[in-house]
């Protein structure tokens, strides 16, 4: 047995088809059902049932394949750390940045990033949270750049910022005239929120209910700047992440108490095997001084 006999049983068992598990491993059918059928000789166990259209798992199947998963993943680990002492950040980098982030953030930082890295190919792709922990567990992509969730317990994290939320007002609203406002006056208010599946959306949420806010359901966006679109014309008011708050006609920004904030990181898989460039990477990005001026002013 080999590891593309395994790899060729954790195929089927994906497509549940031999031909497309053949076509997904780069091999011909008579290839991998040839290997997968000298595998379950050499086992003494039938790990398929053939006998109908649809190709399934057996009992004994089943059970084999939960320890050939681990003995991949483990493959996998072996490889990463054997390859950790590489070059750190060099060559293609695919990076997933949440939506609420990538917006402001790239601006600002991307082209004097490119310039301090400048043997790397940063490629970002904007993905939500779950949508990106599971393009990083699938090694679709390498790092990600979110907001700091309990479902990133299982990840190496390296921290970024802390940015605090704004309430975003008309001027034309009864709340333009302060500079502050305590998030408890915010029950009378339509407040306008993110679609579900934006953790920026969930986190304020989370606040809101804990201070006994109700959140207004008349409009849910994909995007902040949507939301403050909205704003502009006194259809409603929103939270808004500092390095958002960019002066926009018709728009105020208030200061929160008590004080909101959302902490920003780098996570990748713990087995990454450029960690220290990862560290290097998020040491330069938050030490980097147009970040921390605008973090700093921007309200």
């Amino acid at each position: 047995m080999n590891l593309k006999d395994f790899e060729y049983v954790k195929a089927v068992a994906q497509f549940k088809h031999f031909r497309k598990a053949a076509d997904a491993c780069y091999v011909s059918q008579p290839t991998l059902s040839g290997q997968i059928k000298k595998l379950e000789q050499e086992l003494g166990v039938t790990i398929f049932d053939r006998s109908t259209k649809q190709v399934t798992l057996t009992a004994q199947g089943t059970r084999l394949l939960s320890q050939i998963s681990l003995i991949l993943e483990q493959t996998k680990v072996l490889k990463e750390l054997a390859a950790s002492s590489h070059d750190p950040l060099k060559g293609k980098v695919n990076v997933g940045i949440i939506p609420t982030i990538a917006p402001y953030l790239l601006p600002t930082l991307l082209t004097s990033m490119k310039q301090a890295f400048n043997e790397t190919q940063f490629s970002f792709i904007e993905m939500q949270t779950a949508q990106i922990l599971t393009a990083l567990d699938a090694g679709n992509i390498d790092i990600a750049i979110v907001a700091d969730v309990p479902d990133l317990a299982s990840y190496h994290i390296s921290s970024l910022y802390k940015e605090d939320f704004l309430v975003a007002v008309s001027e034309q609203h009864p709340l333009a005239s302060r500079t502050e406002v305590a998030l408890r006056e915010l029950n009378e208010c339509d407040i306008l929120m993110l679609n579900e599946g934006h953790c920026f959306k969930e986190q304020a949420e989370q606040f809101c209910f804990s201070a006994g806010v109700e959140v207004s359901n008349q409009y849910k966006g994909n995007s902040i700047e949507t939301l403050l679109a909205l704003v502009a014309m006194n259809d409603g008011i929103t939270f808004v992440p500092k390095l958002a708050c960019t002066a926009r006609a018709g728009i105020n920004y208030l200061t929160m108490k008590p004080n909101q904030q959302r902490h920003v990181v780098i996570a990748t898989r713990k087995h990454y095997p450029h960690i220290a460039g990862v560290e290097l990477l998020a040491q330069w990005l938050s030490h980097h001084e147009g970040l921390k001026a605008h973090l700093l002013f921007s309200s």
